[in-house]
């Protein structure tokens, strides 16, 4: 008997991995475009001045950059089920967690103080949703990577 047993893999977590991976690097480019005073669309405007204090230390863009490049590639690793892929994407999903902690704590806290029109708390509350349920369904099916 072959025992060529072909593992498949989560693709609607890949996609949603490599989307939160997008977002962030759409965040990245807006956030590090603030940081060097380019006027943005209209419609950016609420961020721009939400971001602007942020931006000023320079820091936000960087990790969201960072986070973006290594969510893409974990994302894209975990279709061809390489090893490591795993590992990295429970981290990228941790990091993605971490950063959508104060907006959930203020959604429940106090829902009327949580603004909808603020890109950049979406963005973080998107990203905590979808690094709760990939970090748990990672978990649990771990053994596919073995």
């Amino acid at each position: 008997m072959s025992s060529s047993k072909v593992k498949q893999s989560s693709t609607i977590l890949n996609i949603l991995i490599i989307a939160v991976g997008a977002i962030f690097l759409f965040r990245a480019i807006i956030d590090i475009l603030t940081s060097f005073g380019v006027i943005l669309p209209e419609v950016l405007g609420d961020w721009v001045t939400a971001v602007e204090g942020v931006a000023a230390l320079g820091s936000q863009g960087i990790v969201s950059l960072v986070l973006a490049f290594w969510c893409i590639i974990s994302g894209i690793a975990m279709f061809k089920e390489a090893e490591w892929a795993m590992g990295q994407a429970l981290v990228v999903l941790s990091i993605t967690i971490a950063t959508g902690v104060e907006p959930i704590i203020g959604l429940i806290l106090d829902p009327a103080s949580f603004s909808w029109g603020d890109i950049s708390g979406i963005i973080n509350l998107v990203a905590f949703i979808v690094g709760v349920v990939g970090f748990i369904w990672l978990l649990i099916t771990r053994r596919r990577y073995d």
